[in-house]
Formats: C-alpha cells, structure tokens, sequence
C-alpha cells in the first residue's frame, strides 16, 4: 500500500514537470544542489538515495545541458562537486513553484497536527531500520 502510494506521488509530481523538460529526478537533484551550493557527487547521490552510478549518469546528463558544473576540489584533486551553473539556478528559480504547489496540494486538508504525527511516524521507522543495518 505505501509502496503503492510513494509511486503514485511520484508520478504525480513528474507528470507536473512534463512541460517544463525537467524531470523529477532532476528536479530533485537541483534541489539538493541548490541546498548545499556545492556538493560532491558521492554525496548527491546518498540524500537522494540512489546509486553512485546513477548520480554520475544524471549528473553527466545535466552537465551536459548546462545546469550543472563540475568544480574541482582545492584540497583533494580526486574528489569534484558539483554545483548549479547560472542557468540551471535560472532554471530551478522557475521551478520552485512547481514544487511548493504540488506539496500545497498533497498536504491539502491534512491539519499541522496530522502532519507532525506523520512525520514522526516516518523518523520513527527510518530510525527502526537505521538500527538493523
């Protein structure tokens, strides 16, 4: 049932992005950019929870359209982070109503109490299983 509804808003949120030609994992990905300025690949693809090789394969696609560039590391010459280029901030600037829209409407006539049990509840179970490894 939960799997079934993850995949519904998910959907949901990538058919809402059809027109702007960003995909919800871009979007994603430009929101975590955005968020910590720069970050390293690695780290990307940890919060959002995919593999490395399909960060590298997104973050080499967005490179490539010019929404991100690499940016090497002055203390670690093997280690890069990526960071959002003036266009892809441009981009994702426009992109941002999409996103608090789409959280308006998910959360519509669900009141703040509601919504503090349900994220409890959600750090409840990630701390569940962060116990078992």
């Amino acid at each position: 049932m939960t799997e079934n509804a993850i995949k519904q808003i998910s959907e949901a949120f990538g058919k809402r992005l059809k027109d702007t030609g960003v995909t919800r994992i871009q979007w994603i990905a430009m929101f975590y950019i955005n968020k910590h300025e720069m970050i390293s690949p690695r780290e990307l693809s940890k919060i959002m929870n995919v593999q490395d090789s399909s960060a590298t394969r997104l973050i080499e696609r967005m490179e490539k359209e010019d929404l991100i560039e690499k940016i090497p590391s002055e203390k670690d010459k093997r280690v890069t982070f990526v960071k959002l280029t003036s266009k892809g901030n441009s981009l994702f600037k426009t992109l941002i109503p999409y996103g608090d829209e789409f959280n308006n409407e998910l959360i519509e006539g669900i009141d703040e109490e509601e919504l503090e049990v349900f994220e409890r509840v959600l750090n409840k179970m990630i701390e569940n299983i962060s116990k078992k490894g």
